[in-house]
């Protein structure tokens, strides 16, 4: 998993309104390909693997563990009169090949299913603005895109990837979120938001909150010092 400072920066309000900016094809292309920013294992993690298992060898054995990368799991089922173990059908996605594994336990890490917001908006469905692809438009204050005949706001968290970026569902912004919903929600300001959250520049075209005064586009280039 892409885990460094400067690749963190893309959970950052600076890159959530910079994100949000952005034309919806584009938007789209960028969200599958961001995938290593979230979804992997970092790299502590796996570090503090290896150094166990090297660990594990340094008075000549071998440790008793099996790292198989690239292998997928078709199917689970607890075998017949044989207590509580639980046979795994395995298939290799590279080679095309399968096998067989018996174990005492699983652990199912298998993240979550985003669920769409119409089942619970059933009642405005016909009200809400969409995309060119069906889904809700949202705005980066995370209002709902609603037409004039309602009145009110309706507000989403963790519904909005395909407008505001992989930070969308991060808990890490969850406080920044909040703090946005509210202020937009009573037209004041009891949580005054930073100007800047990144040292990383997204786009020559600087993109703010509302109500946030732009910094311009004045650009320093690095340099090395003498």
């Amino acid at each position: 998993m892409e885990y460094s400072k400067l690749g963190l920066e893309h959970f950052t309000p600076d890159y959530t309104h910079y994100f949000h900016a952005l034309p919806e094809h584009v938007r789209d292309t960028l969200v599958p390909q961001q995938w290593q920013l979230h979804k992997g294992i970092d790299t502590d993690t796996i570090s503090a693997i290896h150094d166990e298992l090297y660990r594990r060898t340094l008075n000549g054995g071998w440790p008793d563990a099996t790292l198989t990368p690239g292998v997928g799991v078709r199917t689970a089922g607890r075998l017949s009169g044989n207590g509580n173990r639980i046979e795994l059908h395995l298939e290799h996605t590279q080679q095309a090949t399968r096998s067989r594994l018996t174990t005492d336990a699983v652990v199912l890490a298998t993240g979550y299913r985003e669920r769409p917001l119409d089942t619970l908006l059933t009642g405005i469905a016909p009200h809400i603005r969409r995309d060119t692809q069906g889904r809700p438009r949202i705005h980066t204050d995370f209002r709902l895109d609603l037409d004039p005949t309602l009145t009110g706001n309706i507000y989403v968290q963790n519904a909005e990837r395909h407008t505001h970026g992989v930070g969308a569902p991060d808990l890490g912004l969850a406080a920044w979120r909040s703090a946005t919903i509210l202020n937009n929600l009573t037209g004041t300001d009891p949580y005054p938001l930073p100007q800047r959250t990144a040292f990383t520049t997204f786009g020559l075209t600087p993109h703010t909150a509302p109500g946030i005064p732009s910094q311009g586009a004045t650009h320093t280039p690095l340099t090395r010092a003498n």
